[in-house]
Order: structure tokens, then C-alpha cells, then sequence
């Protein structure tokens, strides 16, 4: 099975007592595990946790969401960008997408197996 780690916005961490009640969560909450590494990127404003994440996510659950995408202009765009931002997610696009702010901001839909 192939991993790989990845650094995830934690909010402010203030010492490694912190950072051992924080990151086990926020791995958790991405289908992963904290390797013990954490660092401070913005003093008193947010520190980044490294996360090993599965590079197979299998499993018969599955939750479906969206998250935001940024302007989309056309389908066309919108299947060709979709599955790039979804991995980012740690997910797959479902081919779904709509603009919520004309021009602004579109959202796509990402499902997630575990």
C-alpha cells in the first residue's frame, strides 16, 4: 500500500502538549495519522501538522459533500478541474458543480470512500 505525507493547517498550537491533543484529530478527520511532526508557520496564529495519508482509500462507507472551487465558467472547466481538486481532498469528483455567486465562487461535489 503506498502512503504519503502531507502538511495540514492546525489553527495556533502552543507547545507539543498541544500539538498531541490537536493533530491526532486533524489526521483523523482526514483519514490519516499524524508522524509527530508539527511546526509554527504564523507566530500565535497557525501552526501545520504532517499527516500520512493512504494512497488507496478503500472501504464501504462513503460521504459525499462539496467544498468550494473558485470561479467555474463551464462544465467543460468543471470536469477538467474537479478531479484535480478533489484529490486535493483526499477524494473524487462526482462530476456535479454549480456557481454559488456568479462569477465569484462555484462549489464542487467531492465523495470520500473509507
Amino acid at each position: 500500500m503506498s502512503s504519503y505525507k502531507v502538511s495540514l493547517p492546525a489553527g495556533p498550537i502552543w507547545n507539543q502538549a498541544d500539538a498531541e491533543k490537536k493533530a491526532p484529530m486533524i489526521a483523523a478527520a482526514h483519514q490519516g495519522v499524524w508522524t509527530g511532526v508539527w511546526n509554527t508557520v504564523v507566530e500565535g496564529k497557525m501552526s501545520v501538522v504532517e499527516v500520512e495519508l493512504s494512497g488507496n482509500q478503500q472501504g464501504e462507507n462513503e460521504l459525499v459533500t462539496t467544498v468550494p472551487a473558485g470561479p467555474l465558467w463551464s462544465d467543460d472547466e468543471a470536469q477538467e478541474i474537479g478531479p484535480v481538486l478533489a484529490a486535493s481532498y483526499g477524494a473524487e469528483f462526482t462530476g456535479r458543480w454549480e456557481s454559488v455567486v456568479q462569477g465569484e465562487m462555484s462549489i464542487i461535489e467531492i465523495r470520500y470512500v473509507f
